[in-house]
């Protein structure tokens, strides 16, 4: 099955993070480059070019393709609008190559350097404008660790190996919630550029095998084909076991999506053979390959294997409608060959790169999604597209920048005629950039005044009581009700973001890897005549600041062990996790620590176990009350009987990466307590054996069912799920008196 889409929320609404799918994930996050109208290059001098061989079909194509990844983000309609991503691979892979051809058959060489300049003067200025304003705007939008992964995300994508960063944070487990990157969709971007890194080379080998046949040229185009139905039949074979196996990390590989480029070079390598179709057989194969393209975009969906085989239809789609139209214009094509679709498939590029990033931000100043704020939307994708159009991608695609010259007076002729063309253009493109961006800095600056709330001093606090709680519970009461943010708050909320749990004292017992020695993982006296244990997983490890404070403060009357294994639930039965080497410590870490509090007899066993539905290994759906048994069960084998203590984790949150920003209100991050909490609570209250004990997490983390981001002066979690260390130790009096209170102390 696909990984669902990752998708653009408003601040305080849940994402799904994956690739269609960053959303990873957007797909949200994803759709194949747009590349520019690939033409002969003109020859740039005095005298007038000859015309190009141009495309209408193929330009027809992109818009459609465009067009239904632009929806499918901003609408999350057509449902298979990610499948652009798959048919922009295969008129990638004709088109450049095909241009190839057309260049070693006219002049008997291909010139890697003019093949490379050609790609950096369509793909990189335009690319690079984009970079460089999203990570400008998202300096004073986003919270700073967003803006922080957001230049490393544009660093990744400007020497083309996003997809890789993508495919490494979607399967990262302190990653997997993060926001969509607004650069997510420069994945793609980077294969194409990884394919044209090696392919152009392949093709010189090729060609210099053949060249001394006598029919150089034919024998060139089918070694060509055959070397390239290899590495499809290869690239296929690859795709469909890593989608099956790891479908995330499968819709970012480059490897993956081989074959669909490649299905458009086997193409380009038949041309000739092409040709000779009976017009009325290709009239037939556009329309077959556009009505195939149409219906994928809505028949495909996020429950569908992708990249393989899902993009079988469209890819092959795509291929009829170009096929179609190789020996000679599709008159009757009128979706594709009409000037509106061969405009928008003109300025595709530019709609592509442009569409996610103004998508991603507009979201952040009109979270409250409608009718005029989508209108909204598109009109400023398809404003700055425009343009970006006109004021970048032309001139610099047309320019003589990175071009070789003859004759010394070449050079000079040629930028004189591009100062003549584009000149104007430059001027009339410049100020419509700049009124855009006019406009843009005072309805940002009047979002912020209007929306970002004036720092406010430390919400005021009720008079505590002797219970440690009633003072948390004074402050969360503030904090749920607060407008606006704490202008003390310490650590900042960008700061815990940015540690996540890296700065836990236990963190080192609850690594992947072989079991942590028990003494580096126990705090307080090592003498003391009371030993507890803390196990489970992440929320364990959340709790352990907690219990060292708590240790610490004994008075030598306790020593306290804090050791599990993030991702691993402390049950009998086996949860499925993607964690990386979850799966592979989880059964031995469990068993070590069994068998360790077994031999000990401790005086108390704390378990602390995510509230979370899960499945086995095998994809079989695990119920809030199996999983409450299975933990008893484990339980079982401590040997701990009336010891043991079910500590239920904080409730779910707000993700802090989507909910904060610098625009963004406390009341965005307010969240109600989950069903699932309630469901897991109320069966483990069912399910504990005899003299063992459950404590309410609620009292430490909400207020009256509602959930806010910070306490006082200090951010309750880093992600929606984990105290932060600082609010772990925080609760530490109210824990401790309430272990007291239940004679467990």
């Amino acid at each position: 099955m696909a990984a669902p889409p990752p998708r653009i929320s408003s601040p305080g609404t849940a994402t799904s993070r994956t690739p269609p799918p960053i959303s990873t994930a957007p797909r949200v996050v994803a759709a194949a480059v747009i590349e520019p109208v690939v033409e002969p290059e003109p020859t740039v001098t005095v005298a007038p070019s000859k015309p190009s061989s141009f495309r209408p079909d193929i330009q027809g194509l992109r818009a459609l393709a465009v067009v239904a990844v632009i929806l499918n983000h901003v609408l999350r309609w057509p449902s298979g609008g990610f499948v652009g991503v798959d048919v922009f691979f295969v008129i990638s892979g004709f088109l450049i190559t095909g241009q190839i051809f057309r260049e070693k058959e006219k002049t008997g060489e291909f010139s890697l350097s003019a093949f490379y300049a050609r790609r950096v003067r369509r793909i990189v200025p335009s690319a690079a404008a984009v970079l460089l304003v999203t990570v400008v705007v998202g300096y004073f939008l986003f919270n700073s660790t967003r803006a922080l992964a957001t230049m490393w995300d544009a660093v990744l994508a400007f020497v083309f190996a996003a997809n890789w960063r993508f495919a490494a944070l979607g399967t990262d487990y302190f990653h997997a919630v993060d926001p969509a990157s607004p650069l997510q969709h420069y994945w793609s971007l980077s294969v194409e550029e990884q394919f044209y890194l090696v392919w152009p080379w392949l093709l010189l080998l090729i060609f210099a095998i053949a060249a001394n046949e006598a029919r150089k040229a034919r024998v060139g185009r089918i070694i060509v084909a055959v070397v390239m139905a290899v590495i499809i039949a290869a690239s296929f074979g690859y795709s469909l076991w890593q989608t099956a196996r790891d479908p995330q990390f499968a819709y970012f590989s480059t490897f993956s999506h081989v074959w669909e480029l490649g299905l458009g070079v086997l193409l380009a390598a038949a041309s000739p053979l092409l040709v000779s179709i009976p017009t009325g057989v290709r009239a037939l194969m556009g329309w077959v390959g556009l009505l195939g393209v149409g219906a994928s975009l809505f028949i495909l969906n996020d429950a569908i294997a992708f990249p393989s085989p899902g993009a079988a239809m469209p890819v092959v789609a795509a291929a009829l409608v170009i096929a179609a139209g190789i020996g000679g214009p599709q008159r009757y094509l009128f979706p594709l060959v009409n000037p509106v679709s061969v405009y928008l498939g003109n300025i595709s590029y530019s709609l592509y790169l442009w569409h996610f990033p103004v998508l991603v931000f507009l979201l952040l100043l009109m979270p409250e999604q409608s009718v005029s704020s989508t209108l909204i939307i598109l009109g400023a994708i398809l404003a700055l597209s425009v343009v970006s159009y006109y004021l970048v991608e032309q001139p610099f695609h047309r320019s003589p920048w990175l071009r070789a010259f003859g004759e010394p007076g070449e050079r000079t002729a040629a930028w004189t005629a591009w100062r003549e063309r584009f000149g104007t253009q430059f001027i009339v493109s410049t100020v419509g950039i700049i009124a855009i961006a006019t406009i843009a800095v005072f309805g940002v600056g009047t979002a912020l005044q209007g929306s970002r709330p004036a720092l406010a001093p430390e919400a005021a606090a009720t008079q505590p009581a002797q219970n440690p709680e009633a003072q948390l519970q004074a402050d969360l009461s503030a904090a749920v009700s607060a407008t606006s943010w704490p202008g003390n708050l310490s650590p900042s909320l960008d700061s815990v973001m940015s540690t996540t749990s890296n700065n836990n004292p236990a963190r080192d017992c609850f690594n992947t890897g072989n079991t942590p020695d028990f003494g580096r993982c126990t705090w307080g006296n090592s003498n003391a005549p009371h030993h507890m244990y803390v196990v489970g997983d992440s929320e364990a490890l959340s709790y352990a600041p907690a219990f060292k404070a708590i240790a610490e403060a004994s008075g030598g009357q306790w020593k306290i062990t804090t050791i599990g294994l993030y991702g691993c639930r402390f049950t009998d039965v086996l949860v499925q996790n993607d964690g990386n080497g979850v799966m592979d410590s989880c059964p031995q870490r469990k068993q070590d620590i069994a068998n360790k509090i077994a031999g000990d007899h401790p005086q108390l066993v704390v378990i602390a176990n995510a509230y979370a539905l899960g499945q086995t290994p095998d994809g079989t759906p695990i119920s809030a009350a199996a999983m409450v048994q299975s933990t008893v069960t484990e339980a079982a084998k401590y040997n701990s009987a009336g010891k043991i203590l079910y500590l239920s984790p904080p409730p779910l949150g707000a993700e802090l990466g989507q909910c904060y920003n610098k625009v963004s209100s406390p009341q965005n991050c307010n969240t109600a307590v989950d069903a699932a909490w309630n469901e897991f609570a109320r069966d483990t209250i069912a399910a504990k054996g005899p003299g063992d004990t459950f404590i309410n997490s609620l009292p430490y983390s909400c207020f009256s069912g509602v959930c806010p981001a910070f306490a006082g002066t200090l951010p309750t979690k880093y992600d929606s799920v984990h105290m932060t260390v600082n609010y772990s130790e925080h609760i530490a009096p109210a824990l401790r008196y309430d272990l007291v209170a239940l004679g467990l102390m």
